[in-house]
């Protein structure tokens, strides 16, 4: 009996163990047990106060609440005025996963722009902006989930008019070929 007992325990132990490797995947989605809400962010009024909580706890907000409000931020193309005289920054999904690491909310995605507002490099940058357009790093991972992006999609960063405002936006092919736009940079989220 007593040997029973002690091969079990070995079992549960080896199959603990396995639990615990690492692993070369992407970040796993949180699941709804391990994480909070958005409640108390819909609360605060400012975006610096959003941004300050988001570096707090965004880490911790569930995966399945946080990917469908990052992707409401889908532009219409109609919406979006490339200038025909714009040249945009391109970098493969691969190349972008690499520079955002594990981020978060710990840093932003930020831009160096030319003297005539073509972005010539794209960046990890301290901190949300009101300023100067930033983008969240959950917003490339939700993008990216709901666009199936293999590791050679391409993603453009580009100056554009939205809604008579300039702004660097996000833009890549979808599967038909069309162009899809997104710009985050008025919210911290």
């Amino acid at each position: 009996m007593k040997r029973i007992i002690g091969l079990l325990v070995v079992i549960l132990a080896l199959q603990g163990c396995k639990k615990n490797q690492e692993t070369t995947a992407p970040l796993p989605l949180l699941k709804a047990t391990d994480c909070i809400t958005l409640l108390d962010y819909d609360k605060l009024k400012t975006n610096q106060e959003k941004a300050d909580w988001l570096v707090k706890q965004g880490s911790l907000v569930c995966d399945s609440i946080l990917y469908p409000r990052e992707t409401e931020h889908e532009v219409l193309a109609t919406d979006v005025s490339v200038p025909t005289s714009a040249n945009p920054y391109t970098m493969s999904w691969r190349a972008f996963q690499t520079l955002i690491g594990t981020t978060v909310y710990e840093k932003y995605v930020g831009f160096e722009l030319d003297s005539i507002n073509n972005v010539t490099k794209v960046l990890m940058v301290p901190k949300y902006s009101e300023t100067v357009t930033t983008y969240s790093v959950p917003l490339f991972r939700s993008v990216g989930i709901k666009y199936q992006f293999s590791e050679t999609t391409n993603l453009e960063f580009v100056t554009a008019t939205v809604k008579d405002e300039s702004k660097v936006v996000i833009r890549f092919k979808d599967q038909s070929g069309m162009f899809v736009y997104y710009d985050m940079g008025a919210k911290p989220l």
